[in-house]
């Protein structure tokens, strides 16, 4: 039987170009960037057997133990090499997270994917802003005819057209696709900060207020990876460490 998601992206790439899936990960976390990832799954992805069956096992990164989601998440890279699909992710940092509020760094690393995943297809995907395209110029038309889908509601602050699909990873396996490459991305970069900072457990929390993480922010206070807006809230039970007593830590946001 096949995936239901690849059922679901199929018939709605009929008569379409394709369909480009969107989704991110990091939103709810109390340190780290918010990541999104961005998949392009042109029509012709879906008259193969064969990539039907590559992608028979492919859900919400969410519903994946780390090892499995590690697993899927090279499978579409490997797919991504034969040039049958393009993917991408876009990053947003603490610092834009806190001068933007986490809805707006949020639609900022989208809008990176999405740029992104467009220059991987060699502009086979254009993103078209948010307003209706000139109805004179059909190289435009061609260009945008795509079916594109953001997991959740729509994104007011997102400058590209596209679809809001509510549970859009658990239903379309573009975006499903989209939230395993920003999950997995995003994971192996805390797991890289829990070297640097061992003490609030990275590595197994991800950023997320699980209870050794809030203990040590109440002992040690926040790093430089930490993002101000979440903490306000836990200020009275945390420890405050002044900037210049932070470790520093340059990981790159690559």
């Amino acid at each position: 039987m096949p995936n239901p998601r690849w059922t679901h992206d199929r018939k709605l790439a009929k008569g379409r170009l394709g369909v480009v899936g969107v989704d991110e990960a990091g939103r709810g976390c109390l340190a780290g960037p918010v990541v999104a990832g961005c998949v392009i799954l042109p029509e012709a992805f879906f008259s193969s057997a064969k990539h039907r069956t590559a992608v028979g096992k492919i859900n919400d990164s969410k519903q994946f133990p780390e090892a499995e989601r590690e697993s899927l998440f090279e499978r579409i890279k490997k797919l991504e090499k034969t040039g049958v699909l393009y993917g991408a992710t876009g990053w947003a940092s603490v610092e834009e997270i806190e001068e933007h509020n986490i809805v707006g760094a949020t639609c900022l690393a989208m809008w990176r994917a999405m740029e992104r995943a467009s220059d991987k297809s060699g502009k086979r995907w254009i993103p078209r802003e948010n307003r209706p395209p000139d109805l004179f110029d059909q190289a435009v038309q061609d260009s945008t005819n795509w079916a594109v889908l953001v997991d959740g509601r729509p994104m007011k602050k997102l400058p590209y057209a596209h679809d809001g699909l509510v549970k859009g990873d658990t239903l379309s396996l573009a975006v499903a696709m989209a939230s395993l490459l920003a999950k997995v991305s995003r994971d192996r970069w805390m797991k890289e900060l829990h070297e640097k900072f061992p003490l609030y457990d990275f590595a197994s929390n991800k950023g997320y207020g699980a209870p050794i993480h809030l203990n040590a922010l109440k002992e040690h206070g926040p790093t430089l990876h930490h993002r101000p807006r979440f903490l306000r809230n836990l200020l009275d039970q945390v420890k405050e460490v002044p900037p210049e007593s932070f470790q520093q830590c340059q990981l790159s946001l690559a």
